[in-house]
């Protein structure tokens, strides 16, 4: 394969080349991992999806390209568990390991053995992958190569996907008010921390009953409660998937099919927390239309000029200034089965490194009938406290 980086995925390289761009998916399995059939089962996943087995050449000031040409199959490392939380551990240490563009292949995979079970984490630059993806290739790798499709599942940039795709000016607008607006000061405490938890299935129906009851959604209510954390008005980045306004052809896809923005929300609002949520719900939605999302993705077409290395050093300078929002909100629900013949996919957690800022990184991954959260700073006990804080204020809503 060979074909050449779309304006959104060439900023997104740029932006990897000078801010870490870094994402992971965690597969938490009950059962004994067999490293050979894993790697079996990788080889056959990148013949289903060809960016798993990628790198960028042909790299000049305005374009690049993206090749299967000479890339090694994606390395998987085996590790024993030496304590409870070594995954955690080795989730930290992957996510700061930054990826040779230029040699590939963008993914990596490390297997924390603990004999009687084991954990799969999956990296991924987010070039070449998203929460979904990484999902889609958990999937592909635990059901065992003889199952995995022979049929490659191209992944065509998302800017060709979109229904329309012709740039307008005003979706430079739509763009810069999407990530304008005040900084918050960096979170550069500490070392990168990546922390867990999660919620049973009994408080995860409570908590999804609660919101379809009061008319409003998951993430409003994890905005609305993270907003009653902190001492201002908080500015939110809420991760969007972009497969719901693509053609059919992102659906299967591993690939970058996603965006985010910035949601503004007045914890202080002295009305009840489900009547703020009900209008951040609102404000959500009206932001998920392809008439709001489209231009995130599409402006790129317009700005064709600006040299990859100057998209690159702006976004540096502006990274090491301030955060641009005060937490990011990721919520995925990933549809995928829980048994693998002897292995049972027992948790699944997400988590990224892609900011300089260090400010903290909130995902959220419904699977199985449960909820499962983890958050990535390098704001160590500010964060911790925070979401401490923030589940307090779901925990009480619910009650």
């Amino acid at each position: 394969m060979r074909r050449r980086l779309s304006p959104y995925e060439r900023f997104v390289w740029a932006a990897g080349e000078a801010l870490p761009f870094n994402i992971a998916a965690i597969a938490r399995v009950h059962g004994r991992a067999d490293p050979d059939r894993i790697r079996e089962s990788l080889a056959a996943a990148r013949q289903r999806h060809p960016l798993l087995g990628v790198r960028v050449t042909d790299s000049g000031r305005w374009r690049a390209w993206l090749t299967t040409d000479g890339v090694p199959d994606p390395q998987l490392r085996v590790v024993k568990a030496t304590a409870p939380d070594s995954w955690s551990r080795v989730v930290e240490e992957e996510l700061q390991r930054t990826f040779d563009t230029a040699v590939g292949p963008l993914t990596r995979f490390v297997v924390v053995d603990a004999g009687e079970s084991f954990d799969l984490i999956s990296v991924y630059h987010h070039l070449v992958g998203d929460a979904h993806s990484a999902g889609t290739v958990i999937h592909d790798v635990l059901r065992g190569p003889a199952d995995v499709p022979s049929a490659p599942a191209f992944a065509p940039p998302a800017d060709t996907l979109l229904t329309h795709a012709r740039p307008e000016l005003s979706d430079l607008r739509k763009l810069a008010r999407s990530v304008s607006g005040p900084t918050r000061r960096p979170h550069r405490s500490g070392r990168l921390t990546f922390t867990t938890w999660s919620l049973d299935s009994d408080e995860t129906t409570t908590l999804l009953a609660r919101c379809r009851t009061e008319r409003t959604t998951l993430q409003a209510a994890l905005c609305t409660a993270f907003a009653r954390s902190l001492p201002h008005s908080a500015r939110i980045a809420v991760a969007a998937d972009l497969r719901r306004i693509l053609t059919p052809a992102a659906r299967t896809a591993v690939g970058l099919y996603a965006t985010s923005f910035i949601e503004t929300v007045n914890g202080a609002d002295p009305r009840d927390f489900w009547a703020l949520a009900r209008d951040v719900r609102t404000d959500i939605h009206q932001r998920l239309v392809p008439e709001e999302l489209s231009p995130l993705v599409r402006a790129y077409r317009l700005l064709p000029f600006i040299p990859s290395q100057t998209i690159g050093s702006l976004l540096h300078r502006s990274e090491t200034q301030g955060a641009r929002f005060d937490v990011s909100i990721s919520n995925a629900r990933l549809l995928i089965p829980t048994d693998y013949g002897p292995l049972r996919l027992a948790a699944l957690y997400g988590a990224a490194h892609t900011s300089l800022s260090g400010a903290p990184l909130v995902f959220v991954a419904g699977f199985d009938g449960r909820l499962f959260l983890s958050v990535t700073s390098t704001g160590a006990t500010s964060s911790k406290d925070l979401c401490e804080r923030s589940m307090s204020h779901l925990t009480v809503a619910c009650g």
